[in-house]
């Protein structure tokens, strides 16, 4: 298969043992009650392999609604997959799956979502600093309406996690609002949240990573006029709590986003996300980026897919 064959959102992609696996929302309605993720394999992220079921939510009563944004691990020597799912609450949580392989099968960590039930979180990622593991994860719709804003506004936030992910340890904390970028623009949203009377300011997936300069960037995903883009944020100082100061350039502008990052074979930074933001018509996309002044840019698009 062809990365123009492979319908999936929210595409993540790790490298491991000379080979790439890719994992996503499966396309059709969203997500919503399909029965889990696939991964795909490739040695050149032009080719793929047929997708293989590495999640079956329906095995653990955990396809009862979205099943979004599966994204992979390896920390410990285990394999974790971190996804949102609807929780016992009737929110949104991301869940945390272990498996002693990047194929699966994956099974759940705990009997509930890692993140605060209750609050509706999705889109969790996880990153390790100094040895320390950290969830960042998107609190959004349905439970973050502001009255004086007159919008869902959502917030990055994020918690420290115990050595073997089962749980939160001490208090979340909100990294920020996403209306507080300059960029950032209350918007219509057509898609998840279902038509124009939902107007958010959106948080979708976070994903951190350290730069060579020891700073942290946070990129993430809003609306802005009905075109999906990429933002980030960073923290000079590569503290984990910030503070985090928004970069008004958009690192991705061309009806795209929930990006990943993640090393080549030969070396290179690739950014991975998928496009366009339109039904049926979504599919995983890479980039070579380079580190610039402090921050990532686009080279390129790799080989047409």
């Amino acid at each position: 298969m062809k990365n123009c064959d492979i319908h999936i959102r929210d595409p993540f992609v790790i490298f491991e043992n000379g080979r790439y696996y890719m994992y996503g929302t499966r396309g059709k309605n969203y997500g919503i009650c399909v029965g889990g993720f696939d991964v795909y394999e490739s040695s050149d992220l032009v080719c793929w392999s047929e997708p293989r079921q590495c999640f079956d939510s329906a095995k653990f009563n955990m396809n009862t609604g979205a099943n979004w944004a599966p994204e992979v691990h390896k920390y410990n020597g285990k394999y974790y997959m971190l996804a949102s799912f609807p929780t016992k609450n009737e929110m949104f949580g991301t869940y945390i799956l272990k498996s002693s392989s990047p194929l699966g099968p994956f099974e759940p960590l705990t009997g509930d979502a890692i993140t605060p039930h209750e609050q509706s979180c999705i889109d969790g990622t996880l990153f390790v600093n100094d040895g320390i593991p950290y969830i960042f994860y998107s609190h959004d719709w349905p439970d973050n309406y502001v009255a004086d804003e007159g919008a869902y506004v959502g917030e990055i936030c994020a918690a420290q996690l115990s050595a073997d992910l089962t749980q939160i340890v001490g208090e979340p904390w909100v990294v920020f609002a996403s209306n507080e970028s300059l960029i950032s623009k209350a918007t219509p949203d057509h898609n998840v949240l279902g038509g124009q009377n939902c107007v958010r300011y959106g948080s979708d997936a976070p994903f951190v990573q350290k730069l060579s300069d020891g700073s942290l960037l946070l990129t993430w995903s809003p609306y802005l006029n009905d075109n999906y883009v990429v933002l980030s944020a960073v923290s000079q100082n590569g503290n984990i709590k910030g503070p985090w100061k928004h970069i008004t350039e958009m690192l991705f502008d061309k009806d795209g986003g929930h990006a990943m990052f993640f090393d080549t074979r030969d070396g290179k930074r690739c950014m991975c996300l998928h496009s366009p933001e339109q039904k049926m018509l979504e599919r995983p996309h890479f980039f070579e980026v380079e580190e610039k002044d402090g921050l990532l840019r686009v080279i390129k698009e790799l080989e047409a897919q």
